[in-house]
């Protein structure tokens, strides 16, 4: 049922967000160097706020000099640049900085750092807009000259009592960038010698570091080629503030987002009993329980059960070995991996072809989404009877023929309201934007099919529906209705910290007629329907971006 006329009145429009006006900013593609060469560089931080200063690391016989991007639309070119040290237009270059290697390490040793020196900082703005920073250290002598290293910093939302936080925040999977990193010849796995027990982000990203140029970059370039309002903060962040996402209305998880500490899976499990939403654009997330040592600068993961931490919920297993599985959280969940040398397609299910979410989308039963699924991929699992959420639904599945782990995409509605949904899959971005690395600035994944896969607009438009979904709060719980003598009392439940009021209006005469509006209150008593009926009341709920729910709705009858 709808509410319409005065009582459906939308709000005014917005103005810009700040993701809008940055990609209205000139943007280059610059930024796409080809990475190799005499020279390795890393950030002190890869969390930081507008106004921080990022200290770097470089290593290199040759000058050079740092550019710095920020990843986004900006009309297709995909970033724009930022600032250069020493500065763009000049002749001044960085000197040589040549610093000792990674020192040899045996298996079980504290992690390894590169221990250099700062050689440059760069210097935010307040006024930069959060999102993916690309840092450049780009050769300007020697035989690889114009070949660079990258690293990154990603930049959060300021605080501001003027402006809302962001609409839409997306957590950046920063640790397992790190747990696969084997720069030093050591990880937390076994890809290049005996795996560690303890990471360091003091380091460059070296081989198998995971690169947001896999799995995030497409969904970034979507997001801000719409002009969502969005912001980003890291893994990091959340486990520093888990309040943070409460200041939103949606939580994206994007990429390969596999190693959370306990903080960062409370803090969902918080954000979504209070009407957060959660879209999980990936796979296996929340799969491995860490903690942070040396103040968030290591990662430890003992990866097993014999854990020495005397406590079962303390120890750095996997959060289904712990009690908490992630399926739990997000209704599918990773099963396996198996090495198959072909695209895998996810296949239109019936629930899913009668969504909502799939209106316009020309998709229909059995409609086929080439090479969505990737080699490692979550689906539906029933067990422990903890993951059974009622109403959960797979919208796209892949079927493994016994070969393989079956794989989901799926949906559910919480107990608090809250809309939650899973990809299943890494590959799922890459049929939001057809931008793929060519080799140059970002390693092409080593076991996927790449070119293979194409933007898919059908995708897109479901994702346009799930976003629109996503960013309303939930429809109002407890719809009360009551009448005392010729007063009607209307009242409704709420929990969630951005809702500002709420809006309730009654059927009559075939029309709707509005009650009350009331910003910051939750009930109101007004003047009652003359006796009779059946009366049909309705409400919903407004938050502070101006994004109304659906309606609630509950019948009754005034006796005489």
């Amino acid at each position: 049922m709808l509410l319409c006329g005065a009582f459906a009145h939308a709000v005014a429009a917005a103005p810009l967000n700040a993701v809008q006006l940055e990609n209205m900013q000139t943007g280059t593609t610059d930024w796409q160097q080809r990475l190799g060469g005499d020279i390795a560089v890393y950030g002190t931080q890869l969390a930081a706020a507008p106004g921080d200063a990022v200290a770097l690391h470089v290593s290199t016989a040759y000058r050079y000099r740092i550019v710095v991007y920020r990843l986004g639309w900006y009309g297709g070119a995909g970033a724009r640049q930022m600032l250069c040290l020493p500065a763009c237009d000049g002749d001044e270059q960085g000197q040589a900085q040549r610093q000792p290697g990674p020192p040899p390490r045996a298996p079980l040793d504290p992690p390894i750092r590169a221990g250099w020196p700062v050689t440059d900082t760069v210097q935010t703005d307040p006024s930069w807009t959060s999102g993916y920073y690309l840092v450049e250290a780009r050769l300007t002598t020697g035989p690889w000259a114009g070949r660079v290293a990258t690293t990154f910093f990603i930049l959060h939302q300021a605080p501001s009592t003027v402006f809302l936080p962001s609409r839409i925040l997306v957590q950046v999977p920063v640790n397992t960038w790190e747990a696969y990193n084997s720069w030093g010849g050591r990880s937390l796995y076994d890809l290049t010698g005996p795996r560690m027990y303890r990471v360091s982000f003091q380091r460059p990203f070296g081989d198998f570091a995971q690169s947001p140029f896999w799995w995030e970059i497409q969904l970034v370039r979507f997001l801000e080629r719409e002009g969502y309002d969005v912001s980003y903060q890291t893994d990091l962040d959340t486990d520093a503030d888990p309040t943070s996402l409460l200041r939103h209305r949606l939580v994206v998880v994007a990429g390969h987002d596999e190693y959370w500490t306990k903080g960062i899976r409370e803090a969902f499990d918080t954000a979504v009993a209070a009407g957060t939403n959660v879209a999980f654009m990936g796979a296996n997330e929340g799969y491995w329980r860490v903690r942070y040592e040396d103040n968030g600068q290591t990662i430890f993961a003992y990866k097993s059960l014999y854990d020495p931490a005397p406590n079962l919920a303390d120890k750095t297993a996997m959060f289904r070995e712990i009690g908490s599985p992630e399926c739990q959280l997000e209704g599918d969940q990773f099963q396996s991996l198996a090495p198959i040398p072909a695209l895998l397609n996810y296949t239109v299910t019936r629930d899913g072809a009668a969504d909502p979410w799939l209106a316009g989308t020309g998709l229909n039963p059995g409609d086929t989404l080439v090479g969505a699924v990737s080699r490692e991929h979550d689906k539906v699992n029933p067990y422990p009877a903890s993951c059974f959420h009622p109403g959960l639904k797979s919208l796209f599945h892949y079927d493994g023929h016994g070969v393989d782990q079956d794989g989901d995409a799926t949906r559910f509605t919480a107990p608090s309201g809250a809309r939650l949904f899973s990809s299943g899959s890494f590959q799922f971005n890459w049929l939001l934007d057809g931008w793929r690395s060519d080799g140059t600035i970002g390693p092409v994944p080593p076991t996927d099919p790449w070119h293979g896969v194409s933007e898919d607009p059908r995708v897109q438009q479901f994702m346009r529906n799930a976003l629109d979904d996503l960013t309303r709060p939930a429809a109002p719980a407890n719809l009360n209705v009551s009448v005392v003598g010729s007063t009607l009392s209307v009242s409704i439940s709420n929990n969630d910290p951005r809702v500002r009021g709420f809006v309730a209006g009654i059927r009559a005469g075939g029309q709707w007629v509005v009650l009350c509006r009331r910003p910051g209150v939750f009930s109101c008593a007004v003047a009652g329907p003359p006796p009779g009926g059946p009366y049909v009341v309705g409400a919903f709920v407004v938050d502070q971006w101006g994004r109304r729910s659906t309606a609630a709705f509950t019948t009754f009858m005034r006796q005489r």
